[in-house]
Parts: C-alpha cells; structure tokens; sequence
C-alpha cells in the first residue's frame, strides 16, 4: 500500500507485469492525454511508474502530501473519507482514464481524501515535473484539466444537495442510474454493476442495512434484479422517477 509521499515505496509487494504503455494505452482516449503531443506522452511514459492493487488495496491516504498525479489504467477506485459519526462516505468513484489527486497536486494540499481499489485495478503515476510541463506548456490539456476540475466541483455541490433533501430511496435510485452509465463498457453492455453492499451504502450516504431493505424494495417493484453482489437496472424510467421526489 501507498503511505507517505513516495509512489514506490509500497508495504506490500506489486504483482509482476508489463507496464502500460502511454502511446498504445487503452484507456488514454478516455483521459486528457488524448490532448498531448507524442513527445509529450513519451517524456511521461519515460517518467511514469505503475504498479497493481487488489480488491481494498489502499493507493493513498487522506492526509498525505501529493508528489505527481495518479492516472487509472484498468479498474475501479473509490474515493472516501470518514464522516463525524466515523462512518465511511465516498465522494467519487474513478475508472479506467481518470486522474487521482489531481486538484490536490495543483492547489499544493494533502489528499482530503483516501484512494482505495473498489477491484483489482492497475494504477500509473506520475511525478509533478512531467505533469507540470504539459500543463504549462499544452494549452488544450491545461484548459481541459480547468473545466474537469469546475465540472466535479460543481458534482459536489449537487450530491451535498441531495444528501441534505433527497430522502435515501431517491439517493439510492440517483445511485444505481449514475453507477448502470459508469459500469457500461462493450464488455458489459447492460451496465451490470458489481458493487458491495457496504460501498453502495457509502456511496449513497446511509447504512448497509437500509440500502440492502431499498434494493429489495425496487427488485419487488421490477426496477432491478440482482445476483450476488451484482445489480442490473431493469427499467431506467422507473428509477429516474423515484430519483426525482423530494421530501
């Protein structure tokens, strides 16, 4: 796991393997290296690291101090926090071409938050000086980190919103539709989501129990069914009207 400030220093001992390559890397489409010339994306293939995660695998830790930027190559993470009453909140969950820590590196601050692996995931990083350089010098990068930055920020406001108004069966429902798009791939065309219970809890801000009583409640009303720990959304128009009353 990840503690302090140094990428490499890891407690545990990463699984052996090809390190992605940033030219051919699927996942860069997806991300804002799309935006960088080739020398660019070779001067941070040539400065990167990577390294796996398991399932729960820690990649950094709420106050430790950012030293480059973590971009997700394969998998799920989630980002979370403890709340006052200790209980764990997740505030976003990050996919395959997602930057981690990005808004931290720039502002100069530790992590406000931890970064675990929601599944086995492989995870690059690179240093501050690499991702620095681009940004100074690709104006389409820079401008396009700016407006990411603006958009989830403005996410946040809406999702404290929802915690503050939104009674947790429309939570839930908001949840599930967000998760069925995040999940969609073209090796899961049906957006099956493959989440436990805990973390959709978190997620949605409420207990296990209370978010395991509401799924049950929307697969008796045909909404979803489930297998395990899986979820499938059945009918979308059915939860976009739950997610929609208030209180």
């Amino acid at each position: 796991m990840l503690i302090g400030c140094n990428f490499v220093q890891l407690k545990i001992s990463p699984m052996k393997f090809n390190a992605p390559d940033c030219e051919h890397c699927k996942s860069r489409k997806d991300s804002l290296f799309h935006f960088c010339h080739l020398t660019e994306v070779q001067d941070i293939d040539a400065s990167k690291s990577c390294a796996t995660y398991k399932r729960g695998q820690i990649i950094f830790n709420e106050g430790a101090n950012p030293v480059g930027l973590y971009c997700v190559n394969d998998g799920k993470i989630k980002l979370y926090r403890y709340a006052s009453d200790g209980k764990e909140q997740i505030v976003r969950i990050a996919k395959a071409g997602d930057f981690l820590g990005y808004s931290t590196l720039l502002s100069e601050r530790k992590y406000p938050v931890t970064a675990a692996a929601l599944e086995d995931c492989i995870v690059c990083h690179i240093p501050k000086t690499a991702l620095m350089n681009v940004f100074r010098n690709n104006e389409r990068f820079s401008n396009s980190m700016i407006k990411m930055l603006s958009t989830n920020l403005d996410d946040s406001f809406g999702k404290m919103a929802d915690l503050a108004y939104k009674p947790v069966r429309g939570r839930v429902a908001e949840a599930l539709l967000f998760l069925n798009k995040f999940y969609k791939s073209e090796e899961n065309k049906d957006g099956v989501i493959s989440i436990t219970r805990e973390d959709l809890a978190s997620f949605v801000g409420t207990v296990k129990e209370t978010a395991i009583r509401i799924l049950k409640e929307f697969k008796e009303d045909h909404l979803i069914v489930t297998d395990k720990s899986d979820i499938k959304v059945l009918d979308v128009e059915g939860l976009i009207r739950v997610s929609e009353l208030y209180d």
